[in-house]
């Protein structure tokens, strides 16, 4: 039994504009976001592609995301792929930010976390587990999934081979990138940057996070 599993990262915020760390601040989308989200309905639209279920990290700006782009109210808020929290780092632009919270960053299994910020054993713990409960639900509906930039490198954290997984840390994760996932029998077979549903800007201001 095959379906198709859609994680996109959430449209952008203010917080994106200026380029600051957000973490579990609960920003809302601003306009630019609210239009990449219904662009981004509208690419799926277009490719006559439905969920079964949507479901949502708690935070606004995944919140709204997922209500414009699957046209429905009745998302399921999922605290298990909510961000990373960013500790006192959270609202900082990232020019700001200090040595060893951008080391942690960018390489978190090498790097330990500055006090406050949740390890990265936590992260793909509790990301890690919502996916493998998605999985072995093993029926045929397609299903949204909008997070943030680091949780959506922690599904795929645990989703790719011990060989690829440290790659994931330095992907680009733009506002309203999709990744299709094709699972079959509670396994996924295959993982794709979906760039034919993805929203593309030429002035993304988005960043890392």
């Amino acid at each position: 039994m095959e379906r198709k599993i859609y994680i996109v990262r959430h449209g952008e915020t203010d917080m994106n504009r200026r380029e600051c760390l957000q973490g579990h601040i609960d920003c809302e989308l601003n306009d630019k976001g609210i239009r990449e989200a219904q662009a981004s309905k509208e690419l799926f639209k277009a490719a006559g592609i439905e969920f079964g279920r949507v479901y949502s990290s708690p935070l606004k700006r995944a919140v709204q995301t997922a209500k414009i782009i699957s046209g429905r109210d009745d998302m399921t808020p999922e605290p298990l792929i909510i961000e990373m929290h960013f500790g006192d780092s959270e609202g900082r632009p990232y020019k700001e930010i200090d040595e060893k919270m951008w080391a942690f960053i960018h390489d978190p299994e090498n790097t330990a976390p500055p006090e406050g910020v949740e390890a990265i054993s936590e992260l793909t713990g509790r990301t890690g587990e919502f996916i493998r409960r998605l999985l072995s639900e093993n029926d045929d509906e397609n299903v949204l999934i909008v997070t943030h930039g680091i949780a959506l490198r922690s599904i795929l954290w645990n989703l790719y081979d011990e060989g690829e997984r440290a790659s994931v840390w330095s992907m680009p994760i733009e506002n309203c990138i999709v990744y299709e996932l094709t699972a079959e029998n509670g396994k996924v077979t295959n993982i794709r940057r979906a760039e034919e549903l993805s929203k593309k800007s030429s002035t993304d201001t988005s960043g890392a996070f």
